[in-house]
């Protein structure tokens, strides 16, 4: 499986684990693609926590009652895309 999530991140998997992967745009001299791993998971839901996590650090949030409503909205997003 090789799931599209959003830009250069795709969800792959194989038969023991799901692989979180954000693709660089390069390739190396045999022609394939290059990538930076952001983990393996034994659980869907936890590669899509791990998801969320890096997009709460990437937030411009300066508040906490900013960052909290962020939080909310990330997981709800996710949640709807995977109907959990």
């Amino acid at each position: 499986m090789k799931v599209h999530i959003e830009g250069n991140m795709y969800l792959e998997s194989d038969e023991y684990q799901f692989i979180l992967k954000e693709y660089t745009g390069n390739k190396d001299k045999q022609g394939r693609e290059l990538y930076k791993t952001h983990g393996y998971f034994g659980k869907l839901e936890q590669a899509l926590n791990k998801l969320v996590k890096m997009k709460i650090k990437e937030s411009k949030s300066t508040t906490l009652k900013e960052l909290l409503k962020e939080i909310k909205e990330l997981k709800q997003y996710f949640r709807e895309k995977i109907d959990f």
